[in-house]
């Protein structure tokens, strides 16, 4: 997975664990696709200021995850449902498949 986008599953995740800054920071980077200048001047800081902002977070980030698992378990689950549905679609267990659609959409 690309590394921006596998940033943001970790931020929509453990975001809350960082500090407003940057969490707003990062948000600023991976959602809105900023540039690490352009966040600097948003921000009033130096660019390798926000620089070491990006890195220090994703490394709290891939912390949190190593020790908690939340993205990984999410991604099992998903997984999973998602083959479990696939299987449904041959064999046409209509209310299984709702059940199952329920799922996913709770787990996203």
């Amino acid at each position: 997975m690309e590394p921006r986008v596998e940033l943001t599953y970790l931020l929509d995740f453990y975001g809350a664990l960082l500090t407003e800054g940057r969490r707003e920071a990062l948000r600023l980077y991976c959602e809105e696709d900023l540039s690490l200048a352009e966040i600097a001047e948003q921000a009033g800081v130096s660019r390798q200021a926000v620089l070491d902002s990006v890195k220090r977070s994703r490394e709290k980030l891939e912390e949190y995850e190593e020790k908690l698992g939340a993205v990984k378990r999410h991604r099992a689950i998903t997984s999973e449902a998602e083959r479990s549905l696939e299987a449904l679609d041959r064999s046409d267990a209509g209310a299984v498949r709702r059940s199952l659609e329920n799922i996913l959409r709770i787990e996203r």
